[in-house]
C-alpha cells in the first residue's frame, strides 16, 4: 500500500516495509526505527528504554521495541508478531496522518551532554580520583552524559605553604550551609577558574558530622558554590558518582536515596550495581539541572 502520512512516507526504508520488501524488524537500527518509535509513543505506547539515553528515540528495534509493537498490534486486532509489515504500517499511517514533530539528531559522539568537574586533593584517597572518576564516566554515559575533568590540583599546603593538618571536616550535610572547615577546605581550592556550573570536588581525610558519625561523602554546599566532599577513606567507588548525583538531582528531589541497592543513589554503604543505575525519576530530575552542560553536534 502507498503511505500517505508525510512522518512515514518521507523514509524509503518504511515505504519498503508498507509493502513487506521486507517488514522491518528486530536488529535493524537507524532513523526509520526512530520514526517508528516516536509513532509508537505518540500513541501512547511508552519506550523509557529506547529513550533514556538521548531523551528522544535511540532508533535500536530491541526487545522493548518489539514488545510494543506487539502491544499496539493486539490493541488494534492485527497478527501479533512484533514485525512492523503491511499490516501495521497501514493502520500507523491512518493513525497518524500529520507529519509530527521532528526527531532532533542524535549525537555523533553518543553524548547529548556533559558534566565538568574539578578536583581538590587534600589527602591521598583510598579508592583513587582516577578510579572514581572512570567508573562515574562509565555510569553517566549510559545516559549520554560525559564526564569532564577540567581541572584537578593538590590542596595540601595553606597559602603561607605550610602542612595542612586538617583531618575531620564538621558538618551536619545539610544544603545551602558550609561549616568553618569546609568552608576553608573550599577556599583553598578555589585558586583556578571555575565556570557558574561546574562542580568541584574536594577529597579530605575523614568527614564527621557534629553528631560523631562518618560520612563517606557529602552534596551539601551553598548554590553560587556547588561542590562535594568526598572522605579520603570512603570504600564504595562510586561515591564521587553519588555525591554529584545529589548535585545533578538538586535539594528537593526526593526520595533522596533509593532502597535498591544496584541505584547509583542506594541508601546501603556500598552500591552495587556494575555499574549503578538511574531511575526514570532520577533522570528526568538530572536532565533539568544546571549542571548539565547541552553539547553542540
Amino acid at each position: 500500500m502507498a503511505l500517505r502520512s508525510p512522518r512515514f512516507v518521507s523514509s524509503e526504508r518504511l515505504r519498503r516495509a508498507a509493502e513487506n520488501n521486507p517488514p522491518l524488524a528486530s536488529g535493524e537500527s537507524g532513523q526509520p526505527v526512530r520514526i517508528l518509535q516516536q509513532a509508537l509513543i505518540d500513541l501512547g505506547f511508552d519506550l523509557p528504554l529506547s529513550t533514556r539515553k538521548y531523551g528522544s528515540p535511540d532508533g535500536l528495534f530491541g526487545n522493548e521495541t518489539a514488545s510494543k509493537v506487539r502491544d499496539f498490534q493486539k490493541k488494534y486486532g492485527l497478527s501479533v508478531d512484533g514485525v512492523v509489515g503491511r499490516e501495521t504500517m497501514t493502520k500507523l499511517d491512518g493513525l497518524l496522518p500529520s507529519a509530527g514533530n521532528d526527531l532532533p539528531p542524535l549525537p555523533r559522539s553518543g553524548f547529548t551532554h556533559k558534566v565538568r568537574l574539578h578536583l581538590r586533593s587534600i589527602a591521598m584517597p583510598q579508592v583513587s580520583e582516577m578510579t572514581q572518576l572512570k567508573i562515574m564516566g562509565e555510569i553517566y554515559a549510559q545516559y549520554a552524559i560525559k564526564i569532564e575533568l577540567a581541572s584537578g590540583e593538590s590542596v595540601g599546603f595553606d597559602t603561607q605553604g605550610q602542612p595542612i593538618t586538617l583531618t575531620v571536616v564538621d558538618g551536619d550535610c545539610k544544603w545551602d550551609q558550609l561549616s568553618d572547615e569546609q568552608r576553608f577546605l573550599q577556599n583553598l581550592g578555589d585558586k583556578l577558574d571555575t565556570h557558574p556550573n561546574d562542580i568541584t570536588v574536594y577529597y579530605a581525610p575523614t568527614l564527621r558530622e557534629l553528631n560523631g558519625g562518618t560520612l563517606q561523602g557529602c552534596a551539601g554546599s551553598l548554590p553560587e558554590r556547588p561542590a562535594v566532599m568526598i572522605a579520603a577513606d570512603a570504600v564504595d567507588k562510586t561515591t564521587m558518582a553519588h555525591e554529584v548525583g545529589h548535585l545533578l538531582l538538586g535539594s528537593g528531589f526526593v526520595p533522596v536515596h533509593d532502597n535498591d541497592s544496584d541505584n547509583l543513589m542506594c541508601a546501603a554503604a556500598i552500591c552495587t550495581g556494575k555499574p549503578a543505575y538511574l531511575n526514570d525519576k532520577q533522570l528526568k530530575a538530572i536532565r533539568g539541572s544546571r549542571f548539565l552542560n547541552k553539547l553542540a553536534f
